[in-house]
């Protein structure tokens, strides 16, 4: 006996020392390079790169904006010393340090590796802010960041001799930084076999064997104090070797390994505080009987095997745990020592991003705790399941076999006992393992704001839905037959396994539930309201208009908010996040991302925070989305509350582009970031703020299907214009933006850089490089180009069904129930509405109301009949009729009469005997039902049944008692059911004629819920009031289970079909009568899924419900394939056409009736878009319905569709010369009998008798630079008669337009592409009130500049290296009235000089605060475009375009000489190598383009390239490989020769519209009027590497470098 409990005894204690383990490597934190992590540098004394923190971590109440990652096992806030001056030492440290373990480590020779990463992945997020919640179940922390740095396998310091190799002695740990605004955490993580040192030798230990214990916490470092530093506070979280040892196999977050410490915070903080919930090792059950009700699936729980009764476990009577100061006895435990724990998490699971108590669970969902038992005081969930190991740098993600194994197999065993523990040791206790629900698992998960699921549990059809694991009944089990309803028209429902999810079909964007057709155009609608103080002022927002369009083909959105009072508009300015809402939800999508609106659908809410700064003024925004209205769209309300900085009246707002990151989690989207603005006034000059943004979009989620959204993605802000215009009270934000992954590379397609001429209503479809398609948005045709509204409701592609009217809107319809009936219970068909239920008073007095299809009658009651007018009911006077027993006296009541026997009868008054007879027993309600409806009358009856019982009536069947039999059946239709005593038929009695009836004398079940069918079947009226059969009703037959027939057959037509499982009628199986009944247990051929064509036809709704035919439909006709037929015709209209293999009309091919079919198999001829010729053309009647309209003007087009030069009228016989505008040219207009101008002749503009003002000017400038012909595509100011710039502006013949003010500069904001013109108003004041700027300059920073000329103003653009440093551009110099065109440097005196193309001068200026510019040159200039100044000889040389010549002068505009002005047609850019003396300019004659060379004094003039070129807009001079690199913006390409015309070489073959080129650090930069910026681009990867794009929107024109010294 003795030995047996000795083996006992040593089984036991063999248990326990073999289950004292920390959690498994595979549980700690993703690391490695495969995780995106940095390596540290091998070494002894290493210290990492500095680790910039985007935001501030609070170490202590200390703020810190990097980090350093030592070799050590330490990290610090400040660079590191030498490791002797702290490593061998003690707590404190002089310098701030983060210790997992502080000891003398060595990782030369490939001993281990250290790891270390910023991240802002979601998922990481939100496992620490699980684990602080855990820790700190009071506390609020949603971090940010998180630094995560991980020790692998590293030794420790040891000198290696010859007798002694490396150590084998290796440690593994982890620490991990999580921070927000607020606070900060750390996590320390020792995995299991971990730690195998626990201290290291001096290296100055003089042969005496010493060996240091590690240190393990947290060190402030000096702190300053008056005038001395003092030590800071520090925390240690280890005192010796023992306490080392010990620290895998405990842990103060209830998982031994694991270690959480409260570390800093903003406001106030003494020191590190640990987190408190315990944990040294447990008694677990027996190995095999393991539940798994783990709250997360990142770390493995811990079991030991179940003890012998007699005998104790053993646990280290020496350890005591630092954070807990006093263990407790198991007596002593109860429930608020646990904290609630999160429930069944997966890796990256669905609760939110935040350890807010507001989003914690109660685990037992307001149930008292269950009491202490044998296993311990409350059966709590343990926090990790024991997993096998996995690659060390993957998350771990439990296989779904193993979840529906472990959902199957719960273990039904008994829990183990627990016995007393020593004095010393912490419980933990471990979840319910007897086959029960744990209190934590109830059969409903917790809600996410706005309903959303935190949990989402995959259950498959063998789950066993009795296990405990959740509960769940398949009764309530959402599904598509039962829900399709809440899904968008467009939009297909999906059955999972645990519910169902709507998903939209293709052409649509959204979430399922609400779809939007691609690539149209959106409007957004709402109202804002709420309260603002502007500085101390309030002002009140009552429900004032907010409008919102967006273009979604390329992100544009513009928001404007309408009657908004002083001060509170200029205020809200920078409050452009309003509008941003709009940007994210349509944003351009990028490769791999998605807008907004696919995630959230149009049912949200946002919550923002701006808070502004410096003066903490705080504005709170709740914008809640309420749905897409009746016109398709978006229904937004904003809620405006708090402070806002005061901004003076007439300043200007000014909001630099940025990126933004948003990080998506199940229900919930975030983000957070920080913005500048800079405020201009009068008053106070150029002023700079900044606001923080943090917002929260809560949305329904729907839980059920696969989730495969990203984890963040990036928005990217291009513009941001915004202004307040006082005279209207309109407060206006115009906001371009594109979506992608974070970090994407610039996207140069188009189609993402919106670069693109697609409509408006189009989608734009990237191809390879620059290839591009635009394709019309889903209900729009045309050739993508130019695209029209389709009329779903005249071409008949509605889905309209019976009783419903198509309504056609922009891009898409809608469905309206004719007057009397209305949306049933799916969303969609049309049912009868019930006037008499829903409309009361419909009827008069004594009158009660009868339901007919669509409309309703009124019936007077009995009793009553109509009166005169016959709609007022009045008395009936029964007694006329005589109705009572010859032997009783007959009284008229109102609405009755009543029947009394005379004295010595007895009875009723109907049926009167001598008083000796025997009485009658009253009639029951059956018999009073019955004789009603048969003409029997009580003594108070209702009127008699004229002519006995109507035919089809039913007439209920009494018993001997009177009583109503149990089972009823109708005589006519053959239908029975089972009653109650009542009369009332018990659900789901009913059966079908010629089928067996019911067994009444069952007891009733539970009855479930209505399916589809019985819904269907019960809504359809086959009887009225009175009993009628109502014939013609299609009534649908259910099965027992009310599901649908197969079969199914209208009563009345006789037509019979096969119908699917959601009562759709299957394609092909209706028969009329006659002809038999289909065959529904056949399969449907073919089984392949249904094409677009197939669905399309399946969708178009031929017939009613009650089976008829519906005429005027439009039904496509599919191939055997499913593919659409290439010819089409409506059946009704008799129109024919063709199709393309998506179904969409092929342009031009539509045919009438009686005009013969289209040929469709011939190709399509691409069919370009419509000039402005054309359009202006055809847009004229020429003929009326009764023929020719006499005096009607019709612009004559070309072959090409351009204006012919000279246009005749055909009525009048006046003659007269066109630009190519289309614009008449004034002086050339001849009477009839006169000769026809010459309109080859160049233009003469007439003299005017009043000086030319700026419009006239520059609109003059322009022609000769366009050289007297200006094209469509070419910019030309509109002036009005009296020269001043009309209020709108167009880009040439397009839509692109935008308005300016009395002096020609554009109003911000108002640059429109619709065809809807901005409304400008004429007399609009300036954006400023203020005096003009004077013309004098403001120079850029310090450094190397890029300086580019911008119309009116040059504009510089620091280079941060290669880059262009966006957010310190400035404006150089603003030149009022100017057109600067071509621009150069003098590196020497600091100059810049340019050419005036409206000024016809050439000018320069000293780069100094407050210089002015110098006229050099003002008298011979037409159009000056390209400008080289030559340093070393101190010469400038120019072209000017409309004379073709290229001339010379000193640097102050003194001898003037002419050096070419033959033999060139259209010089453009001109460049100088001073150090050669050599001169090369461009000529981009069209018809023969080409690029020249001389000597700078006009000799040996020599033509170097002639071939392969186009229009040869820009010239540079590569300094480097000495070779002259020219940008054409007609072949599209960037290209480089030697001087002696050798070495020809292609950089780059993909540029779009480049204008002007300054070489400069092997990078190009060169102008681009497609995308109105400045374009870098490397000459050794010929990829683009950056871009800059102004705010203000026009084109860019000459750039050149501004550098410090001479290159």
């Amino acid at each position: 006996m003795a030995m047996g409990k000795l083996m006992i005894f040593l089984l036991q204690l063999s248990w326990t020392v073999h289950l004292v383990t920390a959690i498994q490597r595979k549980y700690i934190f993703p690391y490695g390079t495969l995780s995106g992590d940095l390596t540290l540098q091998e070494g002894d004394d290493e210290t990492s790169k500095v680790l910039a923190l985007k935001r501030p971590l609070y170490f202590y109440e200390s703020q810190f904006n990097e980090l350093y990652v030592a070799t050590n096992g330490i990290i610090s806030a400040q660079d590191l010393p030498m490791e002797k001056q702290y490593v061998d030492d003690g707590f404190p440290t002089d310098f701030p340090v983060i210790a997992p373990f502080l000891a003398d480590i060595d990782t030369s020779q490939g001993n281990g590796a250290i790891y270390y990463r910023v991240t802002e992945s979601p998922t990481l997020l939100n496992r620490v802010a699980q684990e602080v919640h855990r820790g700190f179940p009071g506390g609020h922390f949603t971090p940010t960041h998180a630094v995560i740095a991980t020790w692998e396998n590293v030794a420790a310091y040891e000198e290696v001799t010859r007798a002694t190799g490396p150590s084998d002695r290796l440690n593994t740990f982890q620490a991990v930084v999580a921070y927000d605004e607020n606070d900060s955490y750390a996590l320390f993580l020792y995995p299991e076999d971990g730690l195998h040192f626990f201290g290291t030798r001096p290296k100055e230990s003089y042969n005496v064997e010493i060996e240091l214990p590690a240190r393990v916490g947290f060190s402030r470092g000096e702190v300053s104090f008056i005038f001395s530093r003092m030590e800071g506070p520090y925390y240690s979280v280890t005192s010796n070797e023992q306490s080392l040892k010990n620290l895998y196999q405990v842990g103060n977050t209830g998982v031994p390994g694991v270690w959480l410490f409260h570390i800093g915070n903003r406001y106030s903080f003494e020191n590190v505080v640990p987190a408190s919930v315990g944990g040294a090792l447990a008694t677990p059950p027996p190995r095999g009987q393991e539940g798994d009700d783990s709250t997360t699936a990142e770390y493995p729980e811990t079991f030991e095997e179940e003890p012998d009764e007699d005998y104790p476990p053993i646990a280290d009577p020496d350890f005591l745990s630092p954070t807990i100061p006093e263990f407790l006895q198991p007596s002593h435990l109860d429930h608020d020592a646990f904290p609630g724990q999160a429930r069944l998490q997966p890796y990256g699971g669905d609760l939110p991003l935040t350890s807010d108590p507001q989003y914690r669970e109660n685990d037992n969902h307001g149930k008292p705790p269950p009491a202490s038992g044998p296993s311990g005081p409350g059966e709590y969930p343990a926090n990790y399941p024991a997993r096998d190991p996995e690659p060390r740098n993957q998350p771990h993600q439990p296989p779904l076999e193993d979840v529906k194994q472990q959902q199957q197999l719960q273990p039904q065993a008994q829990a183990p006992q627990v016995f007393p523990r020593p004095e010393h040791t912490v419980l933990e206790v471990f979840p319910n393992n007897r086959g029960e629900s744990s209190p934590h698992m109830e059969s409903d998960p917790p809600l996410a704001p706005h309903g959303g699921h935190f949990v989402s549990v995959v259950e498959e059809e063998d789950v066993d839905f009795d296990t405990g694991v959740i509960q769940y009944s398949t009764e309530t089990k959402e599904t598509c037959a039962r829900f399709q309803q809440q899904c968008s028209q467009n939009a297909d429902c999906t059955d999972y396994s645990s519910g169902f999810c709507c998903h939209c079909r293709s052409g649509f964007y959204g979430n399922g539930r609400h779809c939007l057709p691609d690539g149209a155009p959106h409007r957004v609608n709402g109202k804002v309201s709420g309260t603002v103080i502007v500085g101390s002022t309030p002002v009140d927002l009552n429900s004032v208009d907010l409008h919102a369009y967006i273009v979604v083909s390329d992100g544009r959105a513009y928001t404007a908010i309408s009657e908004v009072p002083e001060p509170v508009g200029w205020a809200l300015m920078p409050v452009a996040p309003i509008g941003e809402l709009f940007g994210w939800l349509f944003a351009l999508e990028l490769p791999n991302s998605q807008a907004g609106f696919k995630i959230t659908g149009a049912e949200f809410t946002r919550h923002a925070e701006v808070t502004f700064y410096p003066g903490n003024q705080r504005l709170s925004i709740v914008q809640t989305a309420q749905g897409l209205d009746s016109e398709n769209h978006l229904s937004v309300d904003t809620r405006l509350h708090g402070d806002v900085p005061f901004i003076a009246p007439g300043a200007t707002v000014q909001m630099e582009p940025y990126k933004e990151t948003y990080q998506y989690y199940p229900s919930v989207v975030r983000s957070t970031s920080v913005r500048e603005f800079t405020v201009v006034s009068a008053e106070r000059g150029s002023e700079t703020f900044t606001f923080q943004l943090h917002q929260n979009i809560t949305y329904h989620d729907c839980r059920y299907g696969l989730r495969a959204g990203p984890e963040t993605l990036q928005l990217t802000t291009e513009r941001v214009f915004v202004m307040y215009v006082k005279d209207e009270n309109i407060l206006r934000y115009a906001i371009t933006n594109k979506i992608s992954p974070v970090g994407e590379p610039v996207q140069v397609n188009p189609c993402y850089s919106g670069t693109h001429d697609c409509d408006t209503t189009a989608q734009c479809l990237p191809g390879e490089g620059q290839q591009y398609q635009c394709q019309c948005a889903t209900g729009y045709m045309g050739d993508g180009r130019n695209c029209y509204d389709v009329d779903e409701c005249v071409e008949g592609l509605s889905l309209c069904g019976a009783h419903a009217q198509c309504v056609n809107l922009p891009g898409s319809h809608r469905c309206q129930c004719q007057s009397g009936y209305k949306f049933g219970f799916d969303g969609r068909t049309c049912i009868d509405v019930d006037e008499c239920v829903e409309g009361i008073g419909l009827c008069g007095a004594n009158a009660h109301c009868v339901n007919l299809p669509g409309s309703h009658r009124c019936q007077c009651q009995s009793g009553y009949e109509f009166g005169i007018d016959g709609r007022t009911c009045i008395d009936l006077d029964e007694c006329r009729s005589q109705p009572c027993h010859p032997q009783a006296t007959c009284s008229n009541t109102l609405g009755s009469f009543q029947c009394q026997c005379q004295y010595d009868f007895q009875g009723d008054g109907f049926q009167c005997v001598p008083s000796n007879g025997h009485p009658e027993r009253p009639k029951t309600q059956c018999e009073q039902h019955r004789d009603s409806l048969q003409g029997g009358l009580s003594p108070r009856g209702p009127r008699p049944v004229p002519g006995g019982l109507a035919p089809g009536a039913f007439v209920p069947q009494c018993d001997e008692q009177g009583q109503y039999r149990a089972l009823q059946c109708h005589g006519s239709t053959g239908h029975c059911w089972c009653v109650d005593s009542r009369g009332q038929e018990r659900a789901g009695t009913r059966t079908l004629p010629r089928t067996p009836p019911t067994n009444c004398d069952r007891p009733d079940h539970t009855e479930r819920p209505k399916t589809q069918c019985e819904h269907h079947r019960d809504s359809v009226q086959t009887t009225s009031p009175e009993g009628y059969s109502i014939v013609e009703g299609f009534l649908p037959q259910c099965d027992e289970q009310g599901q649908y027939r197969a079969l199914q057959c209208h009563s009345s037509t006789g037509h019979c079909w096969c119908v699917d499982n959601m009562g759709q009628e299957r394609a092909g199986t209706r028969k009329p009568p006659g002809t038999g009944q289909p065959n529904c247990d056949e399969p449907d051929r073919p089984e392949r899924p249904k094409t677009h064509c197939e669905q399309h036809k399946d969708s178009v709704q031929t017939t009613s419900p009650e089976g008829y035919p519906i005429p005027g439909v439009f039904v496509p006709e599919c191939d055997e394939q499913g593919q659409y037929r290439a010819l089409q015709c409506h059946g009704s209209t008799g129109h024919c056409w063709c199709v393309d293999s998506r179904g969409q009309e092929r342009a031009g091919t539509r045919k009438g009736p009686g005009t013969g079919q289209p040929n469709c198999d011939e190709p399509d001829h691409p069919e370009r878009p419509k000039t402005h010729c054309e359009h202006q053309r055809d847009s004229l009647q020429t003929t009326s319905p009764e023929g020719n309209v006499d005096g009607a003007f019709v612009p004559q087009c070309d072959e090409q569709g351009q204006y012919r030069a000279l246009q005749c009228h055909g009525a009048t016989g006046h003659c007269w010369c066109v630009d190519s505008r289309g614009q008449e040219r004034a002086g050339t207009r001849k009477p009839p009998g006169t000769s026809q101008p010459n309109c080859d002749e160049p233009a003469v503009v007439p003299p005017t008798q009043r000086p030319e003002t700026v419009c006239e000017r520059w609109r003059a400038s322009l022609v000769d630079h366009y050289g007297g012909l200006p094209g469509p595509n070419h910019y030309l100011p509109q002036c009005d008669p009296q020269g001043q710039f009309n209020p709108i502006q167009c880009y040439g013949d397009s839509s692109y337009c935008w308005c300016v003010d009395r002096d020609g500069r554009e109003v911000a904001g108002t640059r429109s592409h619709d065809v809807v013109k901005p409304a400008c108003v004429p007399t609009v004041a300036p954006p400023t009130m203020h005096p003009l700027p004077r013309p004098d300059v403001t120079p850029p920073p310090s450094g190397t500049s890029l300086l580019y000329a911008q119309g009116q103003q040059i504009g510089a653009l620091p280079l941060n290296g290669t880059l262009m440093d966006s957010e310190r551009s400035s404006t150089l110099l603003a030149l009022h009235g100017s057109i600067v065109v071509g621009i150069d440097y003098d590196c020497r005196e600091k100059k810049v000089y340019w050419t005036d193309l409206a000024g016809r001068t050439i000018n320069r200026a000293r780069l100094e605060p407050g210089a002015e510019p110098e006229t050099l040159i003002n008298t011979g200039l037409t159009s000056p475009e390209g400008l080289a100044v030559d340093v070393v000889r101190r010469a400038m040389f120019w072209v000017d375009s409309t004379p073709d010549k290229i001339e010379r002068a000193n640097l102050d505009g003194s001898g003037r000489q002419t050096l070419f002005d033959t033999d060139m047609v259209n010089p453009r850019a001109i460049i100088v190598d001073s150090s050669t003396g050599t001169l090369y300019w461009t000529d981009w004659n069209r018809e023969a383009p080409k690029i020249e060379r001389s000597s700078v004094d006009g000799h040996s003039r020599k033509v170097l390239v002639k071939d392969g070129i186009g229009l040869p807009n820009a010239l540079t001079f590569d300094t480097a490989t000495r070779q002259v690199c020219w940008a054409d913006a007609g072949t599209k390409r960037l290209e480089c020769i030697a001087s002696d015309g050798t070495g020809r070489r292609v950089i780059h073959s993909n540029l779009n519209y480049p204008f002007s080129m300054v070489f400069y650090a092997n990078h190009f930069y060169f102008t681009d009027w497609r995308r109105d910026g400045v374009i870098a681009l490397s000459r050794d990867s010929s990829q683009f590497t950056d871009e800059y794009l102004p705010d203000q929107r026009s084109h860019l024109y000459g750039v050149t470098i501004a550098t410090t010294h001479c290159l």
